[in-house]
């Protein structure tokens, strides 16, 4: 029903008369007559029933009293309901005993039933005067727009409570509801910032989005329930569906995911971003978690970072880096600096403190262990102890409870479980197991199978070959043609550090036993005896088996020093079949010193010897010269 239709009953009683009489006595209608109904018409026809008046015409309209807007604000005390034509506003108007009203003139008003042919310019719903626009629901509060203060409210209750409060959205039911004189507040959604009071520049999306909030300042939550008990907590941002739920206090935080940072009271410069990330933190501080139920576990630590799947999902305490999922899944009570970069990195580690770890499946079982480093994948895999630093794909990767070793390139120590142990090279010390207190120097270096064991021994480029005993030292490779520097190679030998000497050393008895040969060397015989597999060819890897060498066969010296039964420290005897015979040429300078000390005596008793028979032969000659002057 237009606002013409509900004037209509005002127009008709107004002129009804006036119509009636001119009519009537100019002749130019019958009057016809039946007890309070009057019709007008040309045919005679009775006026309906229902009709106080009825006017019938095909041919004519019916014209009221025209005036001015001049003429018409002129008439004194108009009664209520005259109705004229304005012909300054080309428009009808009635008088409803206050003020001059104006009838909209035929399809320009708003319908019930919808309009057509609008221009936005013209055609509105609103108001021209400088007052608020206020909407109502069943005689209730249902919302105001407010271009004074620039609050604009829709829902009800909305905004209802607004005193002083300027620059305010709310849509929604009871959205800033007690809102009285915070400004820049932007509510969407049920319920959202309801009990905001005077905290401004807040935004709220979503059912129940920061409820509870009063005077908290510059707080974003979008979601269900987003912040919905921050009170005086500022600078916080939520979204998703109970993001940062139960913050109260704590300012700058950041939840972006459902349920993160839902426990969380009064923590401070949080970042959770995934679901369920940060779930359980109280009152934590300074911690980033990113990644689905990353850091979901942690309550009151501070200083954790978590980057990936369930990253720290049990962390507790503080101080701890995780990038990658699971990473430092399973960590409690670490209380300080570990650092877990790639998948499952430290994933079962409870209480382990200073750890680095870098790759997928680092120090996985490490559960207490403390400083250690492993980068690279599965490094230090199964390691419990601490201590120990691999660096490089599976280094260290069965170490479990040995410490203080260091594995430095692809596999390096990849069996070792002993400790104090060095290995630098790709595969170096590959094959140790439970030796300790080894050191391999270069790719391949100290890996005889036949020799797992060890103990203080140096491999320096030695591909393939495993020292065969203790204590012993390897420099280069079957290969090596030449070893040396620019001086000689120098041995302790203070006669303050020797006990129990005896001068047994066997020499002529022992150097006329040798024999010495010349011989080219096999290094396909050398790793058939070792059982070591062959490393790949390198240009120059066989010159060594083109030079023909001078020396001794290591098994005749052997026999040799039995049969002179010298106990000789230059031979090197193998443990097992797999092992090979050594020499070492400086050590036979003793015996051969021996051996000219004895041939020094033997020269100067031989000498004493000749001056005795030249004294005797003197003597003969005297006594001959003496019976031939006889003679």
């Amino acid at each position: 029903m237009s606002l013409g239709d509900l004037v209509k009953p005002f127009i008709m009683k107004s002129f009804v008369l006036f119509l009636f009489i001119s009519m009537v006595t100019s002749g130019l209608l019958p009057l016809t007559g039946f007890a309070q109904s009057l019709a007008i018409n040309t045919d005679g026809a009775t006026a309906h029933t229902s009709a106080m008046l009825d006017i019938k015409s095909s041919t004519k309209g019916m014209l009221i009293p025209r005036t001015s807007t001049t003429s018409r604000l002129a008439i004194t005390t108009p009664a209520m309901g005259l109705i004229l034509y304005d012909t300054t506003t080309n428009s009808f108007w009635y008088y409803d005993a206050i003020t001059w009203k104006e009838i909209a003139a035929g399809n320009t008003a708003w319908n019930l039933t919808g309009n057509a042919g609008t221009d936005p310019s013209i055609n509105y719903l609103g108001t021209t005067d400088d007052q608020p626009l206020r909407l109502r629901l069943n005689d209730l509060w249902a919302g105001e727009l407010n271009h004074i203060n620039l609050n604009y409210f829709i829902g009800d209750s909305t905004g209802s409570n607004n005193t002083t409060g300027m620059k305010n959205t709310g849509f929604g039911s009871k959205a800033l509801y007690t809102n009285t004189f915070g400004t820049w507040n932007t509510a969407m959604g049920s319920e959202a910032l309801y009990a905001n009071d005077n905290g401004s520049y807040n935004s709220g999306f979503g059912f129940s989005s920061l409820y509870s909030n009063t005077s908290g300042t510059e707080n974003t939550g979008i979601g269900v329930q987003a912040l919905s008990f921050n009170t005086t907590g500022s600078y916080n941002t939520a979204t998703g569906v109970n993001a940062l739920y139960l913050h109260k206090y704590g300012n700058n935080n950041t939840a972006n995911g459902a349920y993160a940072l839902f426990y969380d009271t009064s923590g401070i410069y949080n970042t959770a971003i995934g679901s369920f990330a940060l779930l359980n933190n109280r009152t934590g501080y300074y911690n980033s978690a990113v990644g689905y139920q990353a850091l979901s576990n942690n309550r009151t630590g501070n200083y954790n970072c978590a980057l990936g799947y369930s990253a720290l999902y049990n962390a507790k305490s503080g101080f701890n880096i995780a990038v990658g999922a699971l990473a430092l899944y399973y960590d409690t009570s670490g209380s300080s600096i570990n650092t877990a970069v790639g998948y499952a990195s430290q994933y079962n580690s409870r209480n382990g403190t200073n750890n680095t770890s870098l790759g997928t499946s680092t120090l996985y079982y490490n559960t207490s262990g403390f400083n250690n480093t492993a980068i690279g994948y599965y490094a230090l895999n199964s390691n419990l102890s601490n201590n120990n630093t691999a660096i490089g794909a599976g280094a260290l990767a069965a170490n479990t409870t040995s410490s203080d070793n260091l594995a430095v390139g692809s596999g390096a120590l990849f069996n070792n479980t002993g400790g104090f142990n060095t290995g630098v090279g790709n595969i170096s010390l590959v094959n140790l197991i439970n030796g300790t207190r080894n050191i391999a120097l270069g790719y391949g270096s100290g890996n005889a199978t036949g020799s797992p064991n060890v103990i203080n021994t140096i491999s320096i480029g030695n591909e393939g070959i495993l020292n065969a005993a203790n204590n012993q030292a390897f420099f280069g490779n079957l290969s090596t043609l030449w070893n040396g520097g620019n001086k000689t190679w120098s041995t302790y030998s203070d006669a303050r550090m020797k006990n129990n000497i005896k001068e047994d050393v066997k020499g002529l008895d022992f150097i006329t036993r040798l024999r010495p040969v010349t011989y080219y060397r096999s290094i396909h015989a050398i790793t058939k005896i070792t059982g070591n597999k062959e490393m790949d060819d390198f240009q120059g890897k066989y010159d060594v088996e083109k030079i023909k060498e001078t020396g001794f066969l290591a098994q005749d010296v052997e026999q040799a020093a039995k049969a002179a039964g010298y106990d000789f420290s230059g031979i090197t005897v193998p443990q097992n079949s797999h092992q090979l015979y050594t020499l070492s040429y400086e050590l036979f300078v003793v015996p051969l010193v021996k051996a000219v000390q004895e041939l020094s005596e033997q020269a100067k008793a031989q000498q004493k010897l000749t001056e005795q028979l030249q004294q005797q032969n003197e003597i003969l000659l005297k006594r001959l010269e003496k019976l031939e002057k006889k003679n």
